[in-house]
């Protein structure tokens, strides 16, 4: 199956990529890139899609719903998992909705957009590349999220660069969030259920993230 990543940003800080995968660890990333808005994105990687495959789903770090009104569940629970975990600044790595950069917010709902209209089959889930990887157990105290390259994801992505950016890793981190949704992956659940009649601007999508959080108080 082929998978997309993608970490919206400013003007050449949109990173994206595609992934190959199976139903198994570790995807294969085939290719990884930045630009500069939703539509360089979602055309960079529709290129590097082969003829006759289909790109199946994507993830996408930026918020893709709201709720009308306080936080969201899914990042309640996701902060207080990975304060357990050690990270120092819970709140700035999860941020809520409405502190987000514009670019953040408004691209990648722009890129899921753009991405239905060029495959209206396509799954879409959110994902949150920097929370991600203290929950699979790759930033720690000692190896703050900035230190982590591709080297230390061998067990979820093989990549032939060491040199990818702090984007491009990100897209990466995403991709791998669309591949636990697409096979269910175990050990992943998807936190979107959690929200009670929240906005979604582009639906259907998910939010899948390693299980083990505990439900909002």
């Amino acid at each position: 199956m082929w998978l997309a990543g993608f970490d919206p940003g400013g003007e050449g800080q949109f990173g994206w990529c595609v992934a190959e995968a199976s139903t198994e660890l570790p995807l294969s990333l085939r290719k990884a890139g930045v630009a500069s808005n939703a539509a360089e994105a979602v055309n960079c990687v529709l290129q590097e899609i082969p003829p006759l495959a289909t790109l199946t789903a994507a993830g996408i770090d930026s918020p893709l719903f709201w709720l009308p009104s306080g936080d969201r569940n899914a990042d309640r629970v996701i902060r207080n998992e990975i304060k357990k975990l050690g990270a120092s600044a819970p709140s700035g790595t999860v941020q809520h909705v409405n502190s987000l950069r514009g670019a953040c917010l408004v691209q990648g709902v722009l890129a899921a957009d753009l991405l239905r209209a060029a495959i209206p089959s396509i799954s879409v889930t959110e994902a949150h590349p920097k929370a991600l990887l203290w929950l699979i157990g790759v930033a720690t105290k000692r190896r703050p999220v900035k230190s982590v390259s591709m080297r230390e994801l061998s067990e979820f992505i093989v990549c032939s660069r060491d040199d990818l950016s702090e984007h491009e890793r990100d897209a990466a981190l995403a991709a791998l969030g669309a591949w636990a949704m697409t096979v269910r992956a175990h050990g992943w659940r998807d936190l979107f259920a959690l929200e009670n009649q929240p906005f979604v601007p582009v639906s259907p999508v998910a939010y899948w993230m390693p299980s083990g959080l505990p439900s909002p108080l």
